[in-house]
């Protein structure tokens, strides 16, 4: 990871395993696409075969619930996660689903352990920008019949945030470089540069556009805080902006657009990439 990600106020943001899922919960809701990106992912793979899936980033369980029917009856799912916390309710969505699961504490370099083609499916949805370095890896442990599905950030994400954010830390005096946190991370690993960065480790690469962004009405105001207030780590990590006061001067900037415009939309545009015939044995 680069050093974006490491600072603490951004490592925390995922530590809070049940305002993460709260998020999650947030973002379905006012979701302008109703479609579940988990299913159109996974749309059209023969998966029956699938015994052995590691889901890295798992996180408190995102894809297992999307894969229940689809895999063999006999398949197992590693989660792979840095947050302790997400063992319990990763179980859980593994249980929901009917497939026996696993959970190992342990950051990416944990992928290193694993012999070649340990796995018939590897995940990774929203992390892949943290440790896109770890893709010969992946490619490595990935049976020549496998597939890797990854889901991630088109780099203006958040972009109505984004330049809000760097309003106000420019007028502040607090805006130290052209990027936030946030910009650094997803740039490592976006819609933008993901065919290129998977292009010399799979022969086949099926990229998907998931076009998507958040509506919030004005008197769902407090909705859209909530939101941002679990985000702002990746806004101020770095300045000498308190996060809470961040959030006070973003309230009242975003409550007066809100007003003028009758509500607030957040770009929020992903994709999917599709990854099969794994190379590392030719490079």
């Amino acid at each position: 990871m680069r050093e974006d990600v490491n600072k603490p106020e951004v490592a925390k943001v995922f530590f809070d395993v049940i305002a993460h899922q709260l998020t999650a919960d947030l973002i379905k809701k006012h979701s302008s696409n109703p479609d579940d990106i988990r299913q159109i992912a996974l749309a059209g793979l023969s998966l029956k075969a699938c015994r052995n899936i590691l889901d890295l980033g798992c996180g408190f369980g995102f894809f297992p619930e999307a894969l229940k029917g689809r895999v063999h009856p006999e398949a197992e799912i590693l989660g792979l996660d840095i947050v302790e916390a997400y063992e319990a309710p990763f179980l859980d969505a593994c249980k929901k689903a009917g497939i026996k699961g696993r959970f190992e504490a342990s950051g990416g370099s944990f992928v290193k352990k694993f012999p070649d083609d340990s796995f018939d499916l590897v995940l990774c949805s929203y992390a892949l920008y943290f440790f896109p370095e770890l893709i010969p890896e992946i490619s490595r442990i990935l049976h020549p019949q496998g597939h890797f599905i990854v889901i991630t950030h088109d780099e203006r994400n958040m972009e109505e945030l984004v330049q809000t954010a760097k309003e106000i830390l420019r007028r502040e005096g607090m805006m130290q470089d052209d990027f936030l946190p946030m910009e650094r991370i997803i740039s490592r690993f976006s819609s933008q540069n993901g065919a290129a960065l998977l292009k010399p480790w799979f022969g086949d690469i099926q990229s998907i556009d998931y076009k998507n962004a958040l509506t919030f009405k004005a008197d769902e105001f407090p909705q859209l805080m909530e939101y941002f207030r679990f985000k702002s780590p990746f806004f101020v990590a770095g300045t000498q902006m308190q996060v809470e006061t961040f959030i006070d001067i973003l309230s009242v900037y975003v409550q007066q657009l809100c007003m003028a415009k009758n509500g607030f939309i957040i770009s929020k545009d992903d994709r999917i990439f599709v990854c099969s015939w794994p190379l590392h044995k030719r490079n």
